[in-house]
């Protein structure tokens, strides 16, 4: 429920179009199984083929995924030791903060569930995202560069098959390619 709702906010967060961001690197994770439950890394010239194939059934979501210069989601369900990873949530947060990012999301629950979401601006517009996201159940790490329109994350989430982990509906599809 708490990564539902932290990640909720990150789909209505402010309008961007465009700018160059810092790629945040996790590292090592501590306190969390070698292999996450889902690793998604995708660079530019990846993201520019998954743009091009999308290009024939979502154009608008192919221009968005286009301008993204990298795409990293972390998703671990089972912890060897949460409060090793509730510090680490804690460190990334105050890393973040020192190289610039901005918090722009900031929960804490009851025990050791939180959500942090760190944006990165060029002048007036976003350039990048981090966000981590913990609970007694799973634990959640993205960072996306480029420029974001946060507005249409929810579709672009659905389209690259992660929108389960912001929230989102899945689309309905006729069968045509077009959303019912």
């Amino acid at each position: 429920m708490l990564i539902r709702t932290g990640c909720a906010a990150l789909a209505t967060l402010c309008i961007c179009t465009g700018a160059a961001a810092q790629r945040f690197d996790f590292g090592q994770i501590p306190g969390v199984p070698e292999h996450p439950k889902v690793e998604v890394d995708i660079d530019a010239d990846l993201l520019d083929f998954v743009a091009a194939v999308a290009e024939r059934q979502e154009p608008s979501v192919a221009g968005i995924i286009d301008g993204l210069d990298h795409v990293r989601v972390l998703v671990y369900d089972k912890f060897e030791d949460q409060a090793t990873v509730s510090r680490f949530v804690d460190d990334t947060s105050a890393v973040l903060e020192r190289e610039g990012w901005e918090r722009t999301v900031y929960v804490q629950e009851q025990g050791d569930e939180k959500v942090r979401m760190y944006t990165q601006v060029d002048g007036q517009r976003l350039a990048g995202l981090t966000v981590l996201v913990l609970d007694p159940t799973e634990a959640i790490f993205i960072n996306i560069t480029g420029p974001i329109e946060p507005a249409e994350l929810g579709r672009v989430a659905d389209a690259m098959g992660f929108g389960d982990f912001l929230g989102t509906p899945a689309p309905e599809h006729t069968g045509h390619g077009e959303k019912q």
